[in-house]
């Protein structure tokens, strides 16, 4: 027995788009995936959970139990990685007690605020690592475990902690990598 999804039943979870080399999970729950778009060489594992508009590049891994909340809408640029157990909000609730908390409560006792979440090229998340909605994570960019992301971060940097901090710069080794790498896919 295959884990993943066959092609054909690829073209039956009604993805908007989805390209080549896709390997979904059959324990991942897809919710929305009229709205989800997946490039090439993308591979979701056990147990994640993906709701609303999703775009995800190409040669993208999502790690087991990661949950990206695409309300507001989620973008996941090429050679991107979480790590298990990463979550990612595009919407958060009011949690002051000023209104309710609930998809079940009418939405004008709520106070529901979100907006995009943007991975660049090469991001790549550690786990149980937390992204917050409104956040760009630049070019190139690594949290480590447990980083909670409630601000943009800056490209070619590995951050970490709660809140997300700086740490140092990072590599940029991988350009030259990925360049083999669509290089030898010429080559084929």
């Amino acid at each position: 027995m295959n884990s993943f999804y066959t092609i054909e039943e690829l073209k039956q979870l009604g993805l908007k788009s989805f390209g080549t080399d896709v390997l979904i999970s059959k324990k991942v729950s897809i919710y929305g995936a009229s709205k989800m778009s997946l490039g090439n060489n993308v591979r979701i594992d056990d147990f994640c959970i993906l709701s609303g508009d999703i775009q995800i590049g190409n040669y993208v891994h999502i790690s087991a139990y990661c949950a990206l909340y695409g309300k507001d809408g989620i973008r996941i640029g090429d050679y991107c990685g979480c790590s298990a157990r990463c979550t990612l909000y595009s919407a958060s609730d009011d949690f002051s007690g000023e209104y309710m908390i609930s998809p079940l409560v009418p939405k004008e006792y709520t106070n529901v605020q979100g907006g995009p979440i943007k991975f660049e090229n090469f991001v790549q998340l550690g786990a149980n690592s937390i992204v917050m909605p409104s956040v760009t994570i630049e070019e190139g960019t690594a949290t480590g475990t447990f980083t909670f992301v409630n601000k943009s971060l800056n490209s070619w940097t590995i951050y970490a902690g709660i809140p997300a901090k700086k740490i140092k710069e990072r590599s940029k080794n991988m350009l030259i990598l990925s360049k083999k790498i669509e290089g030898s896919k010429n080559e084929n």
